[in-house]
């Protein structure tokens, strides 16, 4: 999937836009103009390196249109809000866990807060969400928290009316590899 993130004005306004592999393209408004890194943005850096694999962008990729999206260009399935629905409850827990992971990837490069910190949050949030241990050790959060560093220099990079394109491509989860 096609992945645009469009800076509207220069008050850290933006919008993602994306073309579905089944033909839509979709906007996404951006809400949280205060900070320098889209929120969006850390969203598809978590669930990339974290490989959740249908989080936001990959139940987007997968048919989901959120209540703050809107079909922008495409011919849409008879069934489209149907499937949406379908693909949102079938993958609830894990969006649920992406809006948490990120949440936490996001809050520690605003805050600048030292690699450990951010690991302490994320090991204690995940208490909160899954039982046992946390399958994300200080080595994944850094190549996380990296990819992002790269993203917001591309990002700092884009002018008003210029976009940032990206590609989302479902990650190869343990689940998908074994399969394989």
């Amino acid at each position: 999937m096609q992945v645009h993130f469009h800076r509207t004005d220069g008050h850290g306004g933006y919008v993602v836009l994306m073309r579905r592999d089944d033909g839509l393209n979709v906007r996404m408004p951006g809400y949280d103009r205060r900070w320098r890194v889209p929120h969006d943005l850390a969203h598809f850096a978590a669930e990339r390196e974290f490989k959740i694999e249908y989080g936001v962008f990959g139940s987007i990729a997968a048919g989901a249109l959120f209540s703050n999206m809107e079909i922008v260009a495409g011919r849409p399935r008879f069934d489209v809000r149907a499937r949406s629905r379908a693909v949102i409850k079938a993958h609830s827990a894990e969006i649920g866990l992406a809006e948490v992971v990120a949440g936490v990837v996001h809050e520690g490069v605003e805050q600048d807060r030292p690699l450990t910190a951010v690991h302490e949050r994320l090991v204690e949030t995940w208490g909160t969400l899954r039982p046992g241990p946390c399958p994300y050790d200080m080595a994944l959060l850094r190549r996380c928290l990296g990819v992002l560093a790269v993203l917001e220099t591309r990002w700092r990079e884009v002018g008003v009316g210029q976009r940032l394109a990206l590609r989302w491509e479902p990650p190869a989860s343990p689940r998908r590899t074994r399969a394989a």
